[in-house]
């Protein structure tokens, strides 16, 4: 009897021991994969001439100082600003004659501050609620003034997911150059640690689960 029980208690230990290891087996290799994870959100293209850039729309303005950055570098002559859906309708703003500038007009007038003629900056004609509704947008009008590369400059976590989103849309019509924006400072490597980081990553892979569920 007492052998059975010290026997069975060698079995208990021993299972513990196993379970703590596979435990912490699991824990390290996931905090391996951490890094990795987030770096692989992140797609940059080699910049090459393009005949428009193409700006997502966000409420950052580090995607349009990029775009202002790229011009100056004179990696093309034209900006594109998508529009994001306005906090404010501006039906709203005129029933309250409210003269308030949207983000957009802040996105210009950041452009035009950084020497960028104008003429050259284009807005988009209506708001977009999406990456997916932007890339279609950005497709045909390219297509309609027979482009043949683009520039596309939005924040680093998101370039991965825009990029697959914009090539599938361009259907090989136009070559998709992807720019992450240098005035954002990703942490891949220690993205939880930090909450922009943390914020952007979770975003992006719920984001990519959406995509692939509403297909």
């Amino acid at each position: 009897m007492r052998r059975a029980i010290a026997v069975s208690r060698q079995y208990f230990i021993r299972a513990v021991i196993i379970s703590v290891l596979i435990i912490a087996a699991l824990i390290f290799a996931a905090r391996l994969a951490m890094p990795f994870a987030a770096r692989r959100l992140i797609h940059s293209d080699p910049l090459v001439r393009a005949d428009l850039i193409v700006v997502l729309g966000s409420y950052r303005l580090e995607r349009a100082l990029e775009a202002g950055s790229l011009f100056r570098e004179r990696w093309s002559d034209r900006i594109l600003l998508l529009r994001a859906p306005d906090i404010a309708t501006s039906g709203l703003l005129r029933q309250l004659h409210l003269h308030i500038p949207v983000w957009l007009d802040i996105e210009r007038d950041a452009l035009v501050q950084m020497s960028v003629p104008p003429a050259m900056i284009i807005d988009a004609s209506r708001a977009l609620d999406s990456t997916l509704a932007e890339a279609e947008f950005v497709a045909e009008y390219a297509r309609s003034h027979q482009y043949q590369r683009i520039i596309v400059v939005t924040s680093p976590y998101h370039t991965g997911r825009a990029f697959r989103l914009f090539r599938g849309a361009a259907r090989g019509s136009f070559t998709v150059v992807m720019r992450p924006t240098r005035y954002e400072s990703p942490d891949p490597d220690h993205w939880w640690r930090h909450a922009p980081d943390r914020t952007d990553v979770v975003l992006e892979y719920l984001k990519t689960l959406h995509g692939l569920v509403a297909r």
